[in-house]
């Protein structure tokens, strides 16, 4: 045995022993990503949304509006919850978060409806845009089917033959998610996302410990120099674990679960490999380029913590500003997740998935080589000694509020979470968003013929806002292809004869085929795709006798967004994820106080101090708040200042709940850098658990019970309601009333806890 292999050996069984036998460490290998990926697993799992709750208004009380409300009834898409009496009792509804979408029946509506045009509108929320607009589009279809008799009856009277009434229809298909379902786009976006962040902070640690006053001299002299094979043996295991977790994913999802696998199974898990591999050696650079592991997992929050948001998952950032497209491109989990869309989803080429993972390979050894060429360099150094503490006088409210604002300036771990942390993300994570909305997304036309209609069409397909026409096809087999290659999202096939078959009332219809990966993208270009075909078939019809035209008679739907008149993606996501933003800051910097001071076994103080402690940190946070929601906001153009009152109302109570249960939480660790390697990972979950993007009412009710005792919850449907939706503090006083009861809880359970100075669990540093 080569001095080598005896130390990669003997470095994997020492860091195995150390995830199996220290119960933090177990608990971040087996236990922590059992817990998220479980709670993925239930929150997502009924996929389509199904009953959103929605309130009619009808002043008009007509057979009409009573045939489209049992249509509503009926929908598996809506649930009729309420029918006030007036339009401002349904919004009052809304700002109470009972209800997505208002259909509005006007008084007089069937006096005029289908002899003239009239108009019928479906209000949603656009602050809670995904579910909001669904139930919208569920509402309007069932407008529309109770309309097409009545409409039909009246062109008959015109005399009107039937085959005029048939414009052609506009099929969409989603490709690899014919449901729309949201297990399948959600649980592939977020749960690899979560294992991605999880093994970097598991590797941050476990290469940190490793080093002492930023040298790894004491690891050099242990391994005779050898420390290359030592860092990769000490690094497998965290690999392994992660590498397992995640094809336990891939296993549940596309096997138990029954999405299948579109590709090729062997290359989708290679993908998954590939990106541990990159998130462990990334993690091995950062600690030792640094010599610090506070920084190391700072930056690890800021590269793998934001992955999700701009890895083109979501809104994609083709027009997103230049720093967002380069950001994209130098983050590993893009092409971890453009793999696994590719293999998943739409049996992708096989080609640009070689690419990618080329890609992830390159990096993982560049990484792995710089690592191990700055351990070598900082294992000929000698140990600067660091001392960290969090001091506090053992008695007195004023003076322990004071300290802690003297602390923080020269305690750079808690100052980076509080201070530095609160003003990067201010700006850096709406960077992903700043595109608002979906913006030339290139899309394939299948055209077998060339004429006049074909020709407007396409014209005016290139001209929409949202889509750019980068190839015409003359086969639809072709124009998939470039789908599955990645170099279009979307396909529009129009058939032989469309023109011929339209002027003689009996089109074909026109089918839409999108890339069911990215379900922003294909809702884009769907409703962008369809408006384009009506609007040339609209032209077409002006053409056509006055008899001809009878479907004109049909009262016109109109869609309104609430709160959100854009449809900005950002204005929908960024006032959201803001407040996690401000809870993981707080909890992880007052999380690291208490750390702190139980590593270096500070000595206990009495209630007084506690109480300015927690009192200091409640400022800290409320100013955070404050300033994210006035100054931040306005400079960036967010929904803001709706209801101040309840802002500033709301903001001390959600500060001190917060910071309470992070002071109460760093209390139970044996070391400040566990705060962060524990709670960073679970900033992605807790905003999908908040109920802004997936809705409380399609989560099973005992993890929706569960999600209440973090205070985002509650806090970010009152602070988007106040910041968006001119909520009143009336109307959202369940949220205030709950953060009240959160505060007071974990301020009890941290002020109630008794200090241990010298406490045996802890572990010493090795």
């Amino acid at each position: 045995m080569t001095a080598d292999t005896g130390g990669f050996r003997a470095a994997v069984r020492a860091e195995t022993r150390l995830l199996t036998t220290r119960p933090w460490d177990a608990f971040v290998a087996f236990g922590l990503p059992l817990i998220l990926l479980v709670v993925i697993g239930a929150m997502l799992a009924s996929g389509v949304i199904r009953h959103a709750p929605t309130a009619v208004v009808d002043q008009d009380r007509s057979a009409f509006s009573r045939a489209a409300i049992r249509n509503m009834q009926a929908s598996p898409g809506v649930r009729v919850a309420y029918s006030p009496a007036t339009l401002d009792a349904a919004l009052s509804l809304m700002r109470q978060g009972k209800i997505y979408s208002i259909a509005h029946f006007p008084a007089g509506f069937s006096r005029n409806a289908f002899r003239r045009p009239e108009q019928i509108t479906v209000y949603f929320n656009g602050a809670y845009q995904t579910v909001g607009a669904l139930s919208a589009t569920g509402q309007s279809v069932a407008i529309a089917a109770a309309a097409a008799p009545i409409l039909e009856q009246r062109a008959r009277q015109m005399g009107a033959p039937a085959s005029t009434l048939q414009p052609p229809a506009v099929q969409v298909s989603i490709v690899g998610n014919p449901q729309l379902n949201f297990e399948l786009f959600l649980g592939g976006l977020l749960a690899p996302g979560v294992l991605h962040l999880l093994a970097a902070c598991s590797a941050v640690l476990a290469v940190g410990r490793l080093m002492d006053g930023g040298s790894f001299k004491a690891f050099r002299h242990a391994n005779r120099g050898r420390t290359a094979a030592a860092l990769i043996g000490r690094l497998l295991p965290h690999f392994i674990v992660f590498t397992l977790w995640g094809f336990a994913w891939i296993v549940w999802l596309c096997g138990f679960r029954g999405w299948g696998v579109a590709g090729s199974l062997p290359l989708l898990l290679l993908g998954m490999a590939a990106l541990i591999a990159v998130s462990v050696a990334l993690s091995a650079l950062l600690v030792a380029a640094a010599g610090d592991i506070d920084t190391a997992f700072s930056a690890t929050a800021v590269y793998a913590g934001a992955a999700i948001a701009f890895s083109n998952g979501t809104l994609p950032l083709d027009h997103a500003p230049r720093f967002a497209r380069i950001w994209s491109d130098i983050l590993p989990y893009t092409y971890y997740l453009r793999l696994q869309t590719s293999q998943m989803v739409t049996d992708g080429a096989i080609s640009g998935v070689l690419g990618d993972l080329a890609v992830l390979g390159v990096v993982t050894v560049a990484a792995l080589g710089l690592a191990i060429l700055a351990v070598a360099w900082r294992g000929k150094r000698e140990p600067k000694t660091e001392t960290l503490s969090f001091p506090l006088p053992q008695r007195g409210f004023l003076a322990a509020f004071g300290a802690v604002f003297a602390n923080i300036v020269r305690t750079r771990p808690v100052a980076s979470l509080l201070i530095l942390a609160v003003g990067l993300y201010a700006f850096y994570y709406p960077a992903a968003y700043s595109g608002q909305t979906a913006t030339g997304l290139p899309l394939a036309v299948v055209a077998e013929t060339d004429t006049p209609l074909v020709r407007t069409l396409v014209q005016d397909l290139d001209a929409a806002r949202a889509i750019d026409v980068a190839a015409v096809a003359r086969s639809t087999a072709d124009a998939q292809a470039l789908m599955r290659r990645g170099a279009v999202d979307g396909v529009i096939v129009l058939p032989k004869g469309f023109e011929a078959g339209l002027a003689r009332g009996a089109p074909e219809g026109v089918a839409v085929y999108l890339n069911g990966g990215y379900l922003v993208r294909a809702t884009s270009v769907g409703k962008t795709a369809a408006a384009a075909v009506l609007d040339v078939i609209e032209k077409r019809l002006d053409g056509l006798p006055e008899v001809a035209r009878a479907a004109r008679l049909a009262p016109t739907l109109r869609q309104e967004s609430l709160f959100n008149p854009t449809e900005g993606y950002g204005d929908y996501a960024v006032p959201a994820v803001s407040v996690i933003i401000l809870q993981q800051t707080l909890l992880l910097g007052a999380g690291v106080i208490a750390a702190l001071r139980r590593e270096t076994r500070a000595a206990p103080v009495r209630l007084s101090s506690r109480l300015g402690l927690w009192a200091a940190l409640t400022l800290i946070g409320t100013l955070s708040t404050l300033l994210y929601f006035g100054f931040v906001f306005w400079v960036q153009d967010y929904p803001r200042g709706g209801d101040m009152t309840g802002v500033l109302v709301t903001a001390p109570l959600f500060a001190a709940a917060v910071s309470a249960l992070g002071l109460w939480l760093g209390g139970l660790f044996d070391r400040h850098e566990r705060v962060l390697q524990v709670l960073v990972g679970t900033s992605a979950p807790l905003f999908f658990l908040a109920g802004s993007a997936w809705p409380h009412f399609m989560m099973p009710q005992p993890l929706v019970w569960l999600a209440h005792l973090s205070p985002s919850t509650a806090a970010v449907p009152a602070f988007v309601g106040f910041n968006a939706m001119g909520a009143s503090l009336a109307e959202s006083w369940p949220r205030v009333a709950l953060l009240t009861g959160l505060a007071a809880l974990y301020g009890a359970l941290f002020l109630l806890r008794t200090d241990r100075a010298d406490d045996p669990k802890i572990a010493a540093r090795p």
